[in-house]
């Protein structure tokens, strides 16, 4: 395998999500570049990259050192156990690469902590194949994700939600647009304008109960996670937000962004004195709206939390592998 730079890897990131859209079964957005590369310099800037190319695929991954566990190498991102550092349409191919280039720096690692392998799939298996004979392998943090259909539209979407959902739907749009609520989509053509959005996004995070307890995006390397993200999404012209306004004022965002058909949901808050609105809810509503006017087809809710099995037909679980190195 050949070794990149950052700058090769950047370099190459449309060759890098073209393979990744035809990587079987993972999470596509949470493996891009888009998630990687922020998540990488907002939580473990000090972890030497490995950026690694064939044929067959890319992987990307950091390294790291613990007393307890010695030397390791993980994917960028390790803090959702999301991303999944193995891109490309043939996993095994692409494994029997990634054992060529451990055995040829053997004396470099103990350990690979490998998230963002979803359960009894084309990668599992590859790691299993590959891996099982020389080295131990344990299975670690199971990590799910909530995904809706937006099949048939927004009136298909809400075919398929329950009578009480859709009741308490209907009664929370009336009140809000009785109380003058607005929807304003959000739209920047360049890195200062992305950077006047998140300031705007951010002002009304500082209103929300996260807000007040210096939780959510305020969160330094939350912070800087998304201030680094979003100018990458709104260049590849991924980014999508709304913005709830009442008497001119912003009080409620939603954001999140495309990777194919499939929009993953990122970030939604209001102003904690409008709670009554139900406007967390009133966000989704609008953002589903939008997405099924452009004809996305599914929309990933994200990391498994109880009010999101409502919005959702399917749940989709991935695990982190370990792979130790027999001393």
């Amino acid at each position: 395998m050949e070794t990149l730079t950052i700058y090769q890897l950047r370099n190459q990131a449309e060759q890098f999500h073209a393979l990744l859209s035809q990587t079987p079964e993972v999470d596509r957005f949470c493996s891009s570049l888009d998630w990687v590369l922020p998540a990488h310099e907002a939580f473990i800037p000090d972890h030497p990259l490995l950026l690694m190319k064939s044929d067959n695929g890319f992987i990307p991954l950091a390294r790291g050192f613990n007393p307890r566990i010695g030397r390791y190498l993980q994917p960028l991102e390790a803090s959702w156990c999301l991303a999944c550092p193995f891109v490309g349409p043939d996993p095994f191919a692409l494994m029997e690469d990634f054992d060529e280039v451990l055995r040829a720096r053997r004396a470099e690692w103990d350990l690979l902590y490998l998230s963002g392998i979803p359960v009894d799939s084309q990668i599992f298996l590859s790691i299993v194949k590959q891996f099982q004979r020389d080295y131990r392998i344990g299975i670690g943090h199971v990590t799910r994700r909530y995904i809706a259909s937006l099949e048939g539209g927004f009136d298909g979407f809400m075919s398929r939600r329950s009578s009480k959902f859709r009741a308490n739907l209907r009664r929370s749009a009336r009140a809000a647009d009785e109380a003058g609520i607005t929807y304003e989509t959000i739209v920047a053509n360049d890195d200062a304008e992305a950077t006047a959005i998140y300031d705007r996004i951010l002002a009304i995070e500082e209103k929300s109960w996260k807000g007040k307890e210096g939780t959510g995006i305020l969160d330094g390397g939350m912070n800087t996670f998304y201030r680094i993200m979003i100018p990458r999404l709104i260049r590849r012209g991924a980014f999508r937000s709304i913005v709830a306004r009442k008497d001119g004022e912003d009080i409620a965002y939603v954001f999140g962004a495309l990777f194919d058909d499939t929009y993953r949901g990122l970030q939604l808050s209001f102003d904690d004195q409008y709670r009554q609105l139900s406007l967390g809810n009133l966000m989704q509503r609008a953002m589903i709206v939008s997405l099924c006017d452009e004809g996305i087809q599914q929309y990933d809710l994200g990391s498994e939390l109880e009010y999101k099995a409502s919005w959702a037909e399917e749940r989709l679980e991935s695990v982190t592998v370990w792979v130790w190195k027999e001393r």
